[in-house]
């Protein structure tokens, strides 16, 4: 994966038992909101199917926001197997990345949402 010129630290994850890279890129575009300057999003470059669980020991957050964050950011284009199908937060059809077995990425309105059980 070639990233382009950014501060990447590499850390030691304890929930992968290696290190992993990570990174910070802009927080996502608050549409009709107040954009207050918090500072950025942190990405691990090195997300794997196991960092799904129910914290990331680095953030905190539980591992789909990683992966969410990873798509986002655009770091790893093609990481994720695409699905057609209907965005289940615009409605526009399309290709979705799909993040795990239920979760998909919308690139068009840039939306994680849970497909429905069936």
């Amino acid at each position: 994966m070639s990233v382009p010129e950014m501060d990447i630290r590499s850390f030691f994850c304890a929930t992968c038992g290696h290190r992993v890279r990570l990174t910070s890129v802009p927080g996502p575009e608050l549409h009709g909101q107040a954009n207050l300057p918090d500072g950025g999003e942190v990405v691990c470059l090195d997300y794997e199917e196991g960092c799904t669980g129910d914290s990331c020991f680095l953030t905190g957050r539980p591992g789909a926001v990683m992966a969410v964050r990873l798509a986002r950011s655009h770091l790893d284009d093609g990481r994720w197997p695409r699905i057609q199908g209907v965005c289940p937060a615009c409605g526009s059809e399309g290709e979705l990345e799909r993040l795990d077995a239920r979760l998909v990425f919308c690139e068009l309105c840039q939306t994680a949402s849970l497909l429905p059980e069936g």
